[in-house]
């Protein structure tokens, strides 16, 4: 079966106190109580947490995917290490990450993954700053989007090792980004080659509704936040969203009304555009 989602992010932020009101304030994400002043937890629903952020220069930290039983991480684990890739069991990190059990190792890009089973999840009810809720659940918190540098490295990896499914490829001039997924979200990972890559473009999180994201859009430019790209579709995944930079540098697109998909009746598209309507950058 592989990884079934994206469970949880870790990111890096020189200033965790602007992460904090960013957070709060646009994203609708609620800081849980075990943050301080190296690490902000941000909680989406009913588990302890789904995006940390380090304090740090910023950038992608690590990718926690989760695997549905322990079997299926030992398999995994197996088939990782006869790829000849170095697997290592961590059970302090794993208190740390909060999670049952958890390896660790490397994609070919040389992002930090951390294979889980088990995130704690917390009694205390989920409670947004803006009154926003999340679509996660079995989708996981959301997708990202990976700049790497070879196209058939991060292929190979991801879905004939990890087990992530084709969804669709859009043409971008020269480069064609492949959308993937674990679970009915369309993706949970994208990947485009380029050279000299960052390690992360964007990652996505999908709010209830059409209302939350307009909100989200407004607060962001009422504060002077940087937004990246106005509202739009996607023809591929059909997500209606915005993008706005982070604090720590990146962007974050904040979207709504994913298209789903069904392994019995999917069929792989391309496209030659990445947005139907909008996405237009300011001005």
């Amino acid at each position: 079966m592989g990884v079934t989602a994206l469970g949880y992010l870790g990111l890096r932020g020189p200033d965790l106190a602007e992460w904090r009101s960013f957070a709060g304030d646009v994203l609708g994400m609620q800081p849980a109580p075990e943050s301080d002043e190296e690490t902000l937890f941000l909680r989406m629903d009913e588990r302890a947490y789904r995006v940390a952020v380090e304090r740090g220069e910023g950038g992608l930290a690590y990718l926690g995917f989760e695997l549905s039983n322990l079997t299926e991480l030992d398999r995994l684990a197996v088939s990782l290490e006869t790829a000849g890739l170095a697997v290592k069991e961590d059970a302090e990190l794993a208190a740390r990450r909060r999670v049952h059990t958890l390896v660790r190792c490397e994609d070919p890009a040389g992002n930090d993954l951390e294979l889980f089973v088990g995130q704690l999840t917390v009694t205390d009810p989920f409670v947004s700053p803006r009154g926003a809720e999340f679509k996660t659940g079995p989708l996981g918190l959301g997708h990202v989007v990976l700049p790497v540098p070879d196209a058939a490295d991060a292929w190979h990896f991801y879905v004939e090792l990890l087990g992530f499914r084709l969804s669709d490829t859009v043409s971008m001039g020269r480069r064609e980004p492949m959308f993937l997924h674990c679970n009915p979200r369309h993706h949970t990972v994208a990947f485009v080659a380029v050279p000299d890559p960052p390690q992360l473009d964007h990652f996505m999180v999908e709010a209830s509704s059409l209302e939350t994201v307009g909100m989200a859009l407004d607060v962001a430019n009422e504060r002077g936040d940087e937004v990246l790209r106005g509202l739009g579709m996607h023809p591929n995944d059909q997500m209606v969203s915005f993008y706005v930079k982070t604090p720590s540098g990146f962007a974050v697109e904040y979207g709504c009304n994913g298209r789903i998909v069904d392994d019995n009746s999917w069929t792989v598209g391309h496209y030659e555009q990445a947005s139907s309507w909008g996405h237009k950058p300011p001005g």
